[in-house]
């Protein structure tokens, strides 16, 4: 029996867990089965409005010089008279005296050349007197004289002679009052003085530097724009007539402490070859009074006060640029996260996604200038991180119209 019981106690027992299991398995609540809810993905919408709108890139330049001159003197002299504004960093109004140089030794040379003119000018009335008594002798013989001998009979060689010399005695006089005149160097212009060498009792020759100036009429703004973006500007000499004015271009330079100097400017001219570096076209933008010191520019803006202006636009500056452009018609703003693998955006129709391949006529910083749209057709703004062609989406809210002239373009 015990043998027996061996034996069947495990059989007994497994029995016994099988039908233990298959009771809790069959005692556990029934769940209905529910319909799978249908699954649709929120999106915000922007409503097309084509329209035309107008474009403004922005970009870097520096600020040059349009006129940058060396000044030397133009004759040899001991420096005796010295602008007290022929500084670094000084202002020097057209025709102002910079220098003077010892005027002495040209003086005397103007004194001997006017008496060699007077010696020269009487050398030729008596020669003249020589001829016509010439002829009063020779009158009854001339024909039977050479044409040789009837030349120097009546003394014409003599009298051409006279003539040379007293216009070699002239030129002589008026170079020496015009040497006399260069001892007294003027500014050709209004200008700004970079540096200077000139110095009181210094010894100048025609070879002396003696200051670098700039003109401050009006500077120059090089700026590098996209040659592919050329086409939207007014560029004189090649898209508008050489004396027409260019794009308008607004300069900014950050002078810190919240201070910012503020410059109207034109497009004035294409340069004629491409950056090395990076294949930029190159324009030049004139800014007029970039130093704010002109009469007629503080009449033109009275309003103006304080740092704004009073402070001047620095040569060698990297400025911000913002130059408009002419109005690309029929076109849609769109933000940049619209548009997808660069030519197309999503649209909702029924519900659905659909793809439109577009055209970017413009890019700015976050928008860009689309065309292909059509009025009222909802473009999803909202960034979507796997989409396909007829996903299920549910337009939950739309953003507003965007102002193109807000986005200025990237160079």
């Amino acid at each position: 029996m015990q043998r027996l019981l061996r034996y069947l106690l495990p059989v007994l027992v497994l029995i016994g867990a099988v039908a233990a299991a298959r009771s809790l398995m069959l005692a556990k609540p029934q769940v209905a089965a529910r319909p799978q809810a249908k699954r649709e993905l929120p999106v915000t919408v922007l409503r097309a409005q084509p329209a035309s709108h107008p474009i403004s890139l922005q970009a870097l330049g520096e600020v040059k010089p349009v006129h940058r001159l060396v000044v030397q003197p133009e004759v040899s002299g001991r420096i005796v008279e010295r602008s007290a504004s022929l500084l670094p960093g000084g202002l020097l109004h057209k025709g102002d005296p910079l220098i003077r140089v010892d005027n002495r030794d040209h003086a005397t040379v103007v004194a001997a050349q006017a008496a060699a003119l007077e010696q020269a000018t009487a050398a030729l009335v008596e020669e003249r007197g020589r001829k016509q008594v010439a002829e009063y002798d020779w009158q009854a013989n001339l024909d039977k004289l050479s044409e040789d001998a009837r030349a120097f009979a009546l003394r014409e060689s003599h009298g051409r002679s006279a003539q040379a010399s007293l216009s070699s005695a002239r030129a002589q006089f008026d170079k020496a009052r015009r040497d006399l005149g260069r001892t007294q160097v003027k500014v050709p212009f209004d200008a700004l003085v970079l540096d200077a060498s000139a110095e009181l009792g210094q010894l100048v020759t025609p070879q002396t530097a003696l200051a670098t100036l700039v003109a401050i009429d009006r500077y120059w703004v090089e700026v590098a724009v996209p040659v592919s973006q050329l086409i939207h500007f007014e560029i004189p000499g090649v898209n508008v007539a050489i004396d027409a004015p260019g794009s308008a271009a607004k300069i900014l330079l950050d002078a810190g402490g919240g201070v910012v100097i503020e410059r109207d400017g034109v497009i004035e001219r294409l340069l004629g070859q491409v950056d090395a570096r990076g294949r930029m076209a190159r324009v030049l933008v004139m800014v007029e009074d970039p130093l704010g010191v002109q009469p007629a520019a503080l009449k033109a803006a009275p309003e103006q006060s304080g740092p704004r202006a009073t402070l001047p636009l620095l040569l060698g500056s990297y400025v911000r640029v913002q130059i408009a452009g002419a109005p690309l018609p029929d076109t849609t703003e769109i933000p940049r996260v619209a548009l997808v693998d660069d030519h197309a955006v999503w649209l909702v129709v029924d519900d659905k996604l659909t793809a439109r391949e577009v055209e970017v006529a413009w890019r700015g910083v976050d928008t860009v200038l689309v065309r292909g749209l059509r009025p009222g057709e909802p473009v999803v703004t909202t960034p979507l991180a796997s989409p396909t062609e007829g996903m299920a989406v549910r337009i939950e809210g739309e953003s507003p119209a965007l102002i193109a002239a807000s986005a200025p373009a990237r160079p």
